[in-house]
């Protein structure tokens, strides 16, 4: 997708493909916040020691399928073919695919997000959020300059986080095609 006016990226079809592939958080991300509760049941059971070797499945789930899901999650919301790729150093790339995808792709979810939720209280803002007072910390103290610096902030952010967003998606792809693609389409 070329880079498109900042006012016209939220009208395009490929912007919302970039929304949801952000949305869909990674799957090792998915997997470490599962952990979790399974951690909790096991020592809640009194099985304590199981931890290390619950960590180690989880891990090795993530490692074996992570990469595919990425693969699949791409050609499936943006329609990109990420290749596989073979040679040496397959374990130090997969770690590091783990931590920096873990990260692009909790980074991309935060955006989104954010992006809504700023979009909708700051658009919305008479409708939610608002005090019986006068609170000269938003606006000054007139009702009116209050709904006019929040609008103008949810305007702000929604022509501005959807050029946030596809960036972070795009850095996302460079860090799958890169560590665990072919380097090329298809």
């Amino acid at each position: 997708m070329p880079d498109a006016p900042i006012h016209q990226l939220l009208l395009r079809r490929q912007t919302w493909m970039y929304v949801l592939y952000c949305l869909l958080l990674p799957l090792a991300l998915s997997l470490v916040l599962v952990l979790r509760y399974v951690l909790k049941a096991a020592q809640d059971h009194g099985h304590e020691e199981l931890a290390p070797l619950i960590l180690l499945a989880v891990l090795a789930v993530v490692a074996v399928s992570g990469p595919g899901f990425e693969r699949i999650r791409a050609r499936f919301w943006l329609g990109e073919e990420i290749g596989r790729r073979s040679g040496d150093g397959r374990l130090v790339r997969h770690v590091a695919f783990f931590f920096l995808n873990m990260l692009v792709g909790a980074l991309g979810f935060l955006a989104v997000a954010g992006w809504l939720i700023v979009c909708a209280r700051n658009l919305t803002y008479p409708v939610w959020g608002w005090r019986s007072y006068p609170d000269p910390a938003w606006g000054g103290p007139h009702p009116l300059g209050v709904v006019a610096l929040h609008f103008a902030g949810g305007v702000a952010a929604l022509f501005a986080g959807p050029w946030i967003i596809v960036r972070l998606a795009r850095l996302q792809l460079r860090v799958v095609r890169g560590l665990i693609g072919s380097g090329q389409a298809g």
